[in-house]
């Protein structure tokens, strides 16, 4: 190996990837499975770290639909009371022979003025009437504005959806072994010019006593792909300089070796950069084992992949590693 690589190599296993250093047993995965960080932020604040439109943005789509129709919802029946309490007299067509039903009148009018639609047959006839009535437009007005760009922002906002292997292999590389994980695009988008760094951190001691964490960036065989379209099978061949060098799974394990994966693309759909963050923890690598193909050739001749086989492996025997 040149004394390039050497160098380089040594500059790369000193970098830091912004991960605290503190090694703690029992301590959980740094990354989870949808990107995020594993980890709980205090403010000190009332609120903590909530933001209104960042959750808006990065909700599920069943929670943001809950709160924009539970908002609008409330917000109507709050005005709807209003009415009622300054008389439905002041509400023309709004009459009823009971108490509900003149409720339920000021409800419907409460919703054709929160969206302005205003059919009508429900008019304010009152000062006070109308005043509610000209508030509650600019708050439907202002509400609805604010509902269309979390909405067009959640549309137009990057996604990616990149499937990791369950597992992380060793196996069979050349005459040594390789570290080998899978990624596949489970879009119909297509990625292109796709970059990936992967760097392993594990606990050390520092010559005192105390146990810290540290981080190497591992030599990929392939860290760039031009075309993405069916599965990448990263590998990192597990030579002399490599911290996996001679490592046992049960070093590996006393290690609690974690494996950082950054993944980064061009989605030709939104235009933009894409990103992708995954971790795999030590109890996830499997020693001995080689990944099959997730695509087959179909009797057409077109490329059918399979996302449901990404991960699958069948179990090999192990080359014999001299060590140096």
């Amino acid at each position: 190996m040149s004394k390039i690589r050497r160098a380089i190599d040594r500059r790369r296993a000193g970098e830091d990837l912004g991960i605290d250093r503190t090694a703690q047993k029992g301590r959980q995965r740094t990354i989870n499975a949808d990107g995020s960080y594993n980890m709980e932020r205090r403010t000190g604040r009332l609120l903590g770290n909530f933001y209104l439109y960042h959750w808006l943005i990065t909700a599920s789509w069943r929670h943001y639909w809950l709160v924009v129709f539970g908002f609008y919802g409330v917000m109507n029946v709050i005005f709807a009371t209003v009415y009622y309490l300054i008389g439905v007299d002041q509400l023309s067509g709004a009459e009823g022979a009971t108490p509900a039903i003149r409720l339920m009148h000021c409800f419907f009018f409460s919703a054709q003025s929160f969206t302005t639609v205003g059919y009508g047959g429900i008019f304010p006839v009152g000062r006070l009437a109308n005043l509610v009535a000209t508030l509650e437009a600019f708050t439907g007005l202002m509400t609805f504005a604010l509902a269309t760009g979390t909405l067009y922002g959640r549309f137009s906002r990057p996604v990616s959806r990149i499937k990791y292997s369950k597992n992380v292999l060793i196996g069979p590389y050349k005459d040594i072994t390789g570290m080998q994980f899978m990624v596949a695009n489970e879009m119909s988008s297509t990625l292109m010019e796709m970059e990936a760094r992967v760097n392993i951190g594990w606990f050390e001691d520092d010559g005192t006593g105390n146990m810290v964490r540290r981080f190497q960036q591992v030599q990929l065989e392939i860290d760039k792909i031009a075309l993405f379209p069916t599965s990448w099978i990263l590998n990192h061949p597990i030579d002399e300089e490599s911290i996996l060098y001679g490592r046992t799974m049960e070093e590996i394990k006393k290690l609690d070796i974690e494996v950082y994966v950054l993944l980064k693309g061009f989605d030709d759909i939104f235009s933009q950069t894409i990103y992708s963050r995954h971790s795999f923890m030590a109890v996830d690598f499997l020693y001995g084992a080689k990944f099959r193909k997730p695509w087959f050739i179909n009797k057409e001749g077109r490329i059918v992949m399979d996302l449901t086989k990404v991960g699958d492996y069948d179990l090999v025997e192990m080359p014999v590693v001299e060590m140096a």
